[in-house]
């Protein structure tokens, strides 16, 4: 591919996983807040949320599976038709079964995009732009992610629980729009790269990292999307500055350690899992706005480095299976690390936040240690191997 080609499909593909993403994170503080005015408990609120992540790490398996058949675009197209069925269901008169099916289908059109977006990346990026592409690519979900609660959080609040939904609507036309300009990608398959799923989830260049991620991500699932409870519980209002600091944090820190990833990538994986760490015991010490600020550059610094530096970790230790598939498996840790960090949130009904995080902060620190003493052990042992 041309470079002209390259980066131009490079720009549309990172606005579109933007535009995309956001149809959730819109709601994600949205629908707590609307269950919550309902009448519905902490747990209630915590199993429904959850949904997502678990509908979310389902399908990007599957994700990976077709996008060996029919291609990133055509499975990123697929997930953005399946989400219109959303505004229908989320209106339902049994407001539970309502929400819990759009939570379903959010998870699943969002995991399959999400795959789709990064195989694509990883499809258009010659060698020298490999690393920096997948970074950058993690910064859109990281952008979606961030600025999306604070504007579900405002429409919300201004305009009520339907206009919300309907700006979802708005955008995913535009990410449609933009995959429709995405150049359809040829990739020759080699012959030797095991596509069995059960091969490629049991490998250990596969398996190891994505326990690791899901360790560090269970911060996101407690932290994020418990936030709206969390200040609740707390007293603290202005809580969408949080998002927006969190994610200028996570860009500027992203954009900083832009040049050292390549010579020092295993080295700020590390960093990462310890910063997660004390962002749990931080969150333990929250009781006003300004030690919430504090938290947001903690948790940002540490989810900034983990996940886009973990998935390029991934994609250059892959040796004999299907890239699109490891990585299928791989970031359904990132959702199933979410699901458990809002399951266990919403044992906040019964334990106060306090002892909640401190008492999580294990998940991170475990993954830590697994980081450091299994997995990149294995790494260097691999590279050594295929060098010979």
């Amino acid at each position: 591919m041309k470079i002209k080609d390259e980066i131009k499909n490079f720009v549309i593909v990172l606005v579109a996983t933007i535009a995309f993403i956001s149809t959730y994170y819109i709601m994600m503080p949205v629908i707590p807040k609307h269950m919550l005015q309902l009448g519905f408990d902490n747990l209630t609120i915590g199993a429904v949320m959850g949904l997502f992540s678990i509908s979310s790490m389902i399908s990007r398996p599957i994700g990976g599976v077709w996008i060996n058949t029919h291609g990133s675009k055509k499975v990123m197209l697929i997930s953005i038709i399946l989400f219109f069925f959303t505004p229908l269901l989320i209106k339902m008169p049994y407001t539970l079964l309502g929400l819990a099916l759009t939570l379903l289908i959010y998870g699943f059109t969002v995991g399959a995009f999400t795959v789709a977006s990064a195989n694509f990346t990883a499809e258009i990026a010659s060698s020298e732009n490999l690393t920096r592409f997948m970074g950058f690519n993690s910064i859109s979900f990281i952008i979606a992610k961030g600025l999306s609660p604070a504007v579900g959080i405002k429409l919300m609040d201004k305009y009520g629980f339907s206009v919300a939904v309907y700006g979802t609507v708005v955008v995913a036309v535009m990410a449609m729009a933009l995959v429709f300009f995405l150049s359809d990608i040829q990739i020759d398959k080699k012959k030797d790269d095991d596509s069995n799923f059960l091969r490629v989830l049991l490998n250990r260049s596969v398996y190891l990292p994505t326990v690791v991620l899901f360790c560090g991500m269970v911060t996101f699932g407690a932290i994020s999307a418990m936030l709206p409870l969390f200040a609740d519980a707390k007293g603290i209002t202005g809580t969408e500055y949080f998002f927006l600091i969190n994610t200028a944090v996570v860009v500027a820190t992203r954009l900083i350690i832009g040049r050292w990833s390549n010579r020092y990538l295993e080295q700020l994986v590390a960093v990462a899992l310890a910063v997660l760490t004390i962002s749990f015991i931080s969150m333990s010490l929250v009781d006003s706005f300004h030690k919430l600020v504090i938290a947001a550059t903690i948790y940002g610094v540490g989810f900034a480095l983990l996940f886009p530096l973990m998935t390029s970790l991934l994609v250059l230790n892959i040796y004999g299976v299907s890239r699109s598939m490891a990585l299928g498996v791989f970031t359904a840790a990132f959702d199933l690390g979410v699901a458990a960090g809002v399951m266990l949130g919403g044992f906040s009904k019964y334990i106060d936040f306090k002892w909640l995080y401190l008492s999580l902060a294990i998940l991170p620190f475990t993954g830590f240690c697994l980081y450091q003493y299994v997995y990149r052990p294995f790494i260097r042992e691999n590279q050594k191997k295929h060098e010979k």
